[in-house]
């Protein structure tokens, strides 16, 4: 209880006006991360292949876009103007998924959304410590996840709460839009909030000073959307991964291992969840809130858990127990046996607290195996390595999921899985244990 107490301190002590705009936009994204793919499901009535495309081509546009903004803002030495534009270009794209009618315009639209939604995360850290004093980055920057997961949450939850009421006054087609058009108004007043609201900052950390700052929660993936996109991708370049440890490869390529895995998971899922399982759009939306949730639970509990017992032990303990969930959800699908709504939530929420324990150790590993002048690009590194894995097995997931079977894309990711513990496994990890909620490596 105490660490929750702390958690909503933190959260508290350095909440900024402007954060509003921050929820307000992470409302947008979280309840449009499922719409997406109920448009795809319901309105063009399409398969997990077209999903997978789909997911395949934003992800990689997020990746690209992080790099792209990161380099922009440093070498303009603007902060503000790229949050403002960014929510601005949201609502935008979402006019164009509401307005659409064909799949392609629905591809551009989406991946157009990815690139752009990263301008701001690229960002947002800095803009929240840059002029203030070290001692209170640890407060600003927790504040800024918990605010970012806030507002996703709020919107899955109000997503869930609406559509069903929505839909049955209208046409799938014509409700779905409805709902699009609205996320692009609340884009709009997030954007103009910001422009009022952000305070001008003096870019401090640019290109030549800065090499990287990671946030232990959450990242720009397909299944974390549903979690905490605050991450930044900063500077990447894959010529100096020569520098890094032999550790911190094998350690990468283990990265990519899982985050494939869970793209086998992850990327078919809400259309296997309203087509296969036959849910009402209401409960898909609560399926995704349940797995939020069981991450914003698990979370002060992964803290803990990785203190306690060091990031590597944590880190293949939650890919096995993940593993377990995906072989007993195989089992009863490839026997079918009918599977109940009330059961998908808690099953949901423990995938959520699997996350929660992987991606927070992920960092605090990454962060840990590099040495110090290698640290902020191996943070980079691993954000990168995540995003182009899920741009890698989005389209292969979704191809698996139709052809063979859901049960059989669980199964693969499984292997993945597996192969991605074994790795970090073999990995001698420091005595220490310590979990950065930020690491910041200048350079002089």
């Amino acid at each position: 209880m105490r660490n929750e107490w702390n958690v909503m301190r933190m959260w508290l002590q350095g909440f900024q006006r402007w954060y509003i705009s921050l929820i307000l936009a992470n409302l947008v994204m979280g309840m449009s991360s499922v719409l997406i793919p109920l448009k795809i499901s319901l309105v063009f009535h399409l398969d997990a292949q077209q999903l997978g495309l789909a997911a395949a081509l934003g992800s990689l546009a997020a990746v690209v876009g992080s790099l792209i903004w990161g380099r922009l803002s440093d070498a303009a030495h603007r902060r503000k103007i790229f949050v403002i534009a960014s929510y601005a270009m949201v609502g935008l794209a979402h006019i164009g998924l509401a307005l659409t009618q064909s799949f392609a315009g629905l591809l551009i639209y989406n991946a157009a959304l990815s690139f752009f939604w990263v301008a701001n995360a690229s960002v947002a850290v800095l803009l929240v410590i840059e002029g203030a004093d070290q001692s209170l980055w640890e407060s600003r920057i927790g504040s800024l996840n918990q605010s970012g997961a806030f507002g996703w949450l709020s919107g899955l939850v109000l997503g869930g709460t609406i559509i069903g009421a929505v839909l049955a006054r209208t046409s799938v087609s014509t409700g779905i839009s409805l709902l699009l058009g609205l996320l692009a108004v609340i884009a709009f007043i997030a954007s103009g909030n910001a422009a009022v609201t952000i305070a001008p900052v003096v870019a401090t950390f640019t290109r030549r000073r800065f090499r990287g700052i990671a946030i232990a929660e959450g990242n720009l993936l397909p299944e974390a959307w549903k979690f905490s996109p605050l991450h930044l991708y900063h500077r990447l370049s894959p010529s100096r991964l020569r520098f890094l440890s032999r550790r911190v490869r094998v350690f990468l390529l283990s990265t990519f291992l899982a985050f494939t895995g869970i793209a086998f998971f992850a990327v078919p899922l809400p259309l296997v969840l309203s087509q296969e399982l036959g849910f009402s759009s209401t409960l898909v939306f609560f399926c995704y809130v349940a797995l939020h949730s069981g991450v914003v639970i698990t979370y002060p509990l992964a803290i803990r858990r990785v203190r306690r017992q060091g990031g590597e032990r944590a880190h293949v303990g939650a890919l096995l127990v993940r593993s377990a969930l995906f072989v007993g959800a195989a089992a009863i699908l490839w026997t079918g046996t009918h599977i109940v709504w009330w059961t998908v939530l808690p099953f949901m929420a423990l995938i959520g607290g699997t996350w929660a324990v992987f991606q927070l150790s992920g960092v605090a590993l990454a962060a840990r195996f590099a040495k110090p002048e290698n640290r902020g690009l191996a943070l980079g590194s691993y954000t990168a390595v995540a995003g182009i894995s899920t741009s890698a097995a989005g389209i292969c997931a979704g191809t698996v999921a139709r052809n063979v079977g859901y049960h059989v894309s669980l199964l693969v990711s499984v292997l993945f899985l597996v192969a991605a513990a074994i790795g970090i496994a073999l990995l001698r990890a420091p005595s220490e244990s310590e979990v950065p909620v930020a690491v910041v490596q200048s350079e002089d």
